[in-house]
């Protein structure tokens, strides 16, 4: 969101406080809250805290919510997973009983960031997927899809599916070049050079990154800024520029230290802990990596934590130092199997779910067809039985001319009361006895 929306934001917060507090309040302490995210994490939680005391004790659960939600964000982006955990689950409990699909979607897509900051990308991908599902069935704007469409993208790149994040890339493209949003163009034209990165595609990518890295500077967003310098910085390192990279990762470095986001933080240092060896700083190298295999672990990030052994390990092997060389060797190749297995664990869960789930619904489809086919056989049967009535009970019949007395007592001829009675009609004809006895053998 633009500066002048914070401000705008700001001056009728100010307005708000010389009333008496009450929901006009609390809307805009969220939105408040919402457009300070990326650029001021701090001055969020405060609004973001302010709105959901307001929310719990003026009962408005919508925005209590909403001020859950955002505080879910929020603490994601400081590395706080259980406590962003925790906060997302009151907001889904509410969104639940209101029955709210768009504020459900809302969860799942922090949710899904929740994951990903941990590097669990596979469930994040699926969580944007059911926040696309349930946005799609509440009519979702052409933006809030492009939205979801976007973040499917961002983990497919993640997992290497390089067509399909193209795919949607491409989709939010599309829609966010109409629209002209700044903050939009920025995200989009980021990952896409995130995406030719990773195709080796060099000069495209760092076209693209150069784009959002200006409209991210001119919106002020200072963690947009800080994850696009250090994608710069990774892109010098594969042109083998590695003063420039060095340059790019201490500036985002410094932009994720002011804005207090530790997962930025320990990323970074582990980048640019491997440069300063590469440069032989090697002091320095220390430093950096040991302050970045610190914070991986305390966030319990183990892509980052085996990023930063790495690094560490080739640092120890350019000193010299082969004992701690080998000491974090041997503990990098740990962390690396116990990764492997339990992404393996995780991916054997997620197929067995999504077995049992197929099952099920190959079952109620087999299930619903055997109705169809009952309910058509029972229509059938119906449909017969309104063209048949029952000849049923004891009948009078008369043992020499074979009339049948009627209920009111009167004698009829057989082929009369059959008529009456049902739907038969009688046909005269004679059987081969009658035959003979009429007018002899033939």
């Amino acid at each position: 969101m633009p500066n002048e929306e914070i401000i705008k934001l700001e001056n009728e917060l100010e307005k708000l406080r010389l009333e008496s507090p009450g929901l006009e309040l609390t809307v805009t302490l969220n939105k408040l809250a919402y457009a300070c995210l990326h650029s001021d994490p701090r001055t969020a939680e405060v609004h973001a805290l302010e709105a959901q005391s307001l929310s719990i004790n003026l009962g408005f659960p919508v925005e209590l919510a909403k001020s859950d939600t955002t505080l879910g964000r929020i603490n994601q982006e400081a590395g706080n997973f259980p406590e962003a955990m925790s906060y997302c689950r009151k907001s889904m409990n509410i969104y639940e009983e209101l029955r709210d699909g768009n504020g459900m979607a809302s969860v799942n897509g922090t949710l899904a960031a929740i994951y990903w900051s941990q590097g669990m990308i596979d469930k994040a991908l699926e969580h944007f997927l059911e926040s696309l599902r349930q946005k799609q069935e509440c009519d979702a704007s052409h933006d809030e899809l492009a939205n979801c469409h976007f973040n499917i993208g961002s983990c497919y790149c993640s997992l290497n599916r390089f067509d399909l994040a193209q795919a949607s890339y491409e989709y939010v493209l599309k829609i966010w070049e109409k629209s002209g949003e700044l903050e939009n163009l920025a995200y989009i034209y980021n990952n896409i050079g995130t995406l030719y990165g990773k195709k080796k595609e060099l000069d495209k990518a760092r076209e693209y990154f150069q784009k959002a890295l200006d409209f991210r500077k001119d919106l002020g967003d200072k963690k947009g800024m800080a994850s696009t310098l250090s994608n710069l910085g990774s892109l010098h390192k594969d042109l083998g520029d590695n003063e420039s990279a060095l340059s790019f990762y201490n500036r985002s470095l410094e932009l994720y230290e002011e804005i207090g986001n530790q997962r930025g933080v320990a990323y970074t240092c582990g980048c640019a802990g491997g440069i300063y060896t590469a440069l032989g700083s090697l002091d320095k190298a220390e430093e950096t990596i040991i302050r970045g295999l610190e914070i991986t672990r305390k966030l319990k990030i183990q892509d980052w934590e085996i990023h930063c052994l790495e690094m560490i390990t080739d640092l120890y092997e350019a000193k010299g130092d082969l004992q701690k060389a080998l000491m974090y060797s041997q503990e990098l190749n740990i962390r690396t199997k116990e990764n492997l297995n339990e992404k393996s664990l995780e991916k054997i869960a997620r197929l067995q779910v999504q077995f049992e789930t197929e099952k099920k619904e190959n079952e109620a489809e087999i299930y619903r067809l055997k109705n169809v086919e009952l309910s058509g056989m029972n229509n059938q049967l119906r449909e017969a039985l309104t063209h048949v009535k029952k000849l049923q009970g004891m009948l009078p019949i008369c043992a020499s001319c074979k009339k049948i007395r009627d209920d009111d007592g009167y004698w009829q001829q057989i082929e009369s009361y059959i008529s009456d009675h049902s739907d038969a009609k009688i046909t005269h004809g004679m059987c081969p006895e009658c035959i003979t006895k009429l007018y002899g053998e033939g």
